[in-house]
């Protein structure tokens, strides 16, 4: 009787085994998933980071480029006339 009692306890504990590795292989698929997912989300985040730098970038060349420096020359301005005191 002892040995179909052990026999019945081993079958159990294999069942038990083949179980606990079926959880952990779906555990690693998970985990893998996730980190592919987050990497292309990070991917993605810096991509929009970019092309927001280089819109930011251009618009600011443009604004820029089309005007010429303002220079004043002093010796060119009207002397400054004292006004009435208050």
């Amino acid at each position: 009787m002892s040995t179909s009692n052990d026999e019945a306890q081993r079958t159990l504990e294999r069942r038990a085994l083949k179980n606990v590795r079926g959880l952990v292989d779906k555990i690693e698929r998970d985990d893998t998933a996730d980190r592919r997912t987050q990497r292309r989300i990070v991917g993605g985040i810096f991509a929009l980071a970019l092309v927001v730098a280089f819109a930011l970038g251009i618009t600011a060349y443009r604004a820029t480029s089309g005007q010429a420096p303002v220079v004043i020359d002093p010796a060119k301005l009207p002397p400054i006339q004292p006004g009435p005191r208050a």
